[in-house]
């Protein structure tokens, strides 16, 4: 009762139409002219990408000039920047000293991506400059070719050399801008690639584990600075090099400054509490705008250092020569590609998946589009740029960029007036801060690393919503931990590859029937669906290639058992009996037993069908591998004078079948009605 009344409030589909093969519906309802139309549009693409107006469409900022709204922007977008700025001089002063360099190379960063960026970047709110995870590995790479490099790190005395600064500084700052500049050239080689869906394939637990890990590297190497603990160390090991850093720092513990200790302790706390204390607590009554408690770090730090004479009185080491003005324009260095080639690749992925992640969010969130490949190409600019002006790889800020927005900014221009506040700096206020302690730089590093290493409680998660995926995580995080951060991403990579794999491995192969007497299918332990006399629907639920092929044979095979299935088993007991006597006796062994039993079943069941239909539909593709299974199970079904046939085929499966001469075209029905019908008339 409760069935009909259901039916009379439903509107009821009436279709009559005949069956219909692929070829046939194409023949009738296909576009003629399709083929020559796709030939047209993309010689016309080509084309129209080589015109003048799409090349002027590459520099975005001439849109965001024409559409800017000075009445409804101006206001937010100054007071946006001005805030924004604040925020890039300790973190560009402290990610810069992190790199090995003279922290005001940071600065220099930050003011050179940000301005190159808005003129090809597509999003509105990215903050581009230093960034912590880029910087560390701007650090490995130099440390690394510093060891390979002895005579070019330490031209002079390299034996008994004990500065950091001087000689090797202009190496540093070689590396620093050659590692830049090839990560830019293979940005926008990515770029004009169309790679820009590559970041699709860095997965959440690949770039949480690996940031995490890399976070515990950064964390590790400011623990000379908090501590005051400083010793040349020019054995550098790739492997297990944090094991050898906390051992050589424990090693050297009786020389800790415990002024630069007491220090940077204090500015931790005080950075932490004021962040979650104030900054969190009451984001409401502040307008989601942060308090730049870093900034005021390094003021208050400078300031008790000059009074105090940290560095005379206590021996803490201070920031020193910060150069006034711009930097000097210089060719980056072309001769290390080789040694830097990983690096970059590794640094040019990160950089524009973390980019790209913090733009998609905003983008989203306001309702505009960013375009991937264009974002590759920007980031690629600002990267050679960056390499010209002695300054190292650039990358989008997440925290950064919710400050932009939280505090109105709306467009662009958000960057310009930042950019402009990093400039001041640069030509006017950086001598002041030649006596800023390291171990304030040191804090407010560690302190910003919190959240990132506080990651680790995703393991829970994770483990919760999938194994493999738990797996990724722990992989990358422990590989990155106990190599390096280049070969952990790489690992964490072909980990995500190889589990990837693995799930493509899990093909099913499932009886569908029809339910009620409607044109739909379903599977059978699921749904109360029938199967059709003679005819048996069969659903895989991947692609069918080299990895899958014989997978789906098999269980092919198992849905649908037939005489020619049998031959393999039955050559198994002919083995056994002849090389180990299996069934020589009055009574037959359990193999022989199982195999038989086997056998009868099958050969009942397969008179229970005349037609096999594979519904490909969610089947994406197939290369050769697949084709040829496919052949193979054609001609083992038709010698039992079982028929196959295909439904629901999307276009590229049937092109490749078409070139694979496999002369399929009568066999492939639009729909798995069509192909029951087909056999049913």
């Amino acid at each position: 009762m409760d069935e009909n009344e259901n039916w009379t409030n439903r509107r009821i589909v009436s279709i009559n139409r005949p069956a219909y093969t692929q070829k046939e519906f194409d023949s009738n309802f296909g576009n003629k002219s399709e083929g020559d139309a796709k030939n047209g549009s993309k010689i016309r693409q080509i084309l129209g990408k080589l015109s003048p107006i799409n090349l002027l469409g590459t520099f975005t900022i001439l849109s965001f000039i024409s559409e800017y709204n000075f009445k409804k922007n101006l206001i937010t977008d100054v007071l946006s920047g001005l805030t924004v700025g604040v925020m890039h001089i300790p973190s560009s002063l402290a990610y810069g000293a992190l790199t090995s360099l003279n922290p005001v190379h940071g600065l220099y960063t930050s003011f050179f991506a940000g301005i190159t960026y808005i003129f090809f970047g597509t999003s509105k709110h990215l903050s581009v400059g230093t960034f912590a995870v880029t910087s560390l590995i701007v650090y490995s790479t130099i440390t690394r070719l510093e060891a390979e490099y002895p005579e070019l790190a330490f031209p002079n005395s390299f034996e008994n050399s004990t500065s950091t600064e001087g000689p090797s500084m202009e190496f540093k700052i070689k590396i620093a801008t050659g590692l830049a500049f090839w990560c830019g050239v293979i940005q926008i080689l990515f770029s004009l690639l169309k790679f820009g869906s590559i970041s699709k394939f860095l997965s959440q637990p690949l770039l949480r584990g690996f940031t995490t890990a890399a976070a515990f590297h950064v964390f590790s190497s400011q623990m000379k600075h908090i501590f005051g603990i400083y010793y040349v160390n020019r054995k550098r090991r790739k492997f297990f090099k944090l094991v050898f850093l906390y051992l050589r720092l424990f090693q050297n513990i009786e020389q800790i400054n415990w002024a630069a200790f007491i220090f940077s302790i204090v500015c931790i706390v005080f950075l932490y509490l004021t962040r979650t204390q104030i900054n969190e607590r009451f984001k409401t009554q502040l307008k989601n705008i942060p308090l730049p408690i870093e900034l005021f770090v390094i003021i208050v730090g400078t300031v008790v250092s000059n009074l105090a004479e940290l560095n005379k009185n206590y021996g803490m080491t201070v920031v020193g020569s910060i150069p006034k003005g711009f930097p000097e324009p210089q060719l980056p260095e072309f001769n290390l590609l080789m040694d830097m080639i990983l690096d970059a690749i590794i640094l040019s992925v990160i950089a524009y998946a973390t980019s790209l992640s913090v733009s998609d969010l905003f983008a989203r969130k306001h309702k505009y589009k960013i375009d991937s490949n264009k974002e590759f190409f920007a980031l690629g600019v600002s990267n050679i740029a960056n390499s010209f002006f002695q300054s190292f790889v650039s990358c989008g800020s997440l925290s950064r960029t919710v400050v932009a927005d939280s505090s109105g900014g709306k467009t662009q221009l958000v960057t310009i007036i930042a950019s402009s506040v990093v400039l001041t700096v640069m030509l006017w206020i950086g001598p002041f801060l030649e006596q800023l302690p390291k171990a304030c730089l040191g804090a407010i590093i560690v302190a910003a690393l919190l959240n990132l290493l506080l990651q680790v409680r995703d393991l829970p998660y994770y483990w919760r919503l999938d194994k493999l995926d738990f797996i990724t995580w722990i992989v990358t995080f422990v590989s990155t931990i106990i190599l390096d951060v280049d070969f952990g991403l790489c690992i964490g990579f072909l980990t995500v590859l190889f589990l990837n794999t693995y799930r493509s491995q899990n093909l099913q192969v499932k009886i569908q029937g029809r339910v009620k007497d409607f044109e739909f299918y379903r599977p059978v332990d699921k749904y109360l669906a029938t199967e059709q006399e003679s005819i048996r629907v069969v659903y895989p639920n991947q692609s069918i290639y080299f990895v899958t092929s014989d997978i789906f044979k098999q269980q092919l095979n198992f849905s649908c058992p037939s005489k020619s299935n049998m031959i393999t088993d039955l050559s198994l007991i002919e083995n056994c009996k002849i090389n180990y006597g299996c069934g020589a006796g009055p009574e037959k062994s359990d193999l022989e037993i199982k195999i038989d039993e086997t056998e009868n079943d099958t050969l009942d069941s397969s008179k229970k069908f005349e037609t096999i239909i594979i519904d490909f539909s969610d089947v994406q593709f197939v290369d050769e591998a697949g084709c040829k299974c496919l052949k193979e199970i054609i001609r083992d079904y038709e010698s039992d004078n079982i028929q196959i046939l295909f439904a629901c085929c999307n276009d590229n499966v049937i092109d490749y079948f078409r070139r694979m001469k496999m002369e399929l075209d009568d066999r492939i029905f639009l729909t798995v009605q069509d192909a029951v019908s087909s056999k049913l008339c």
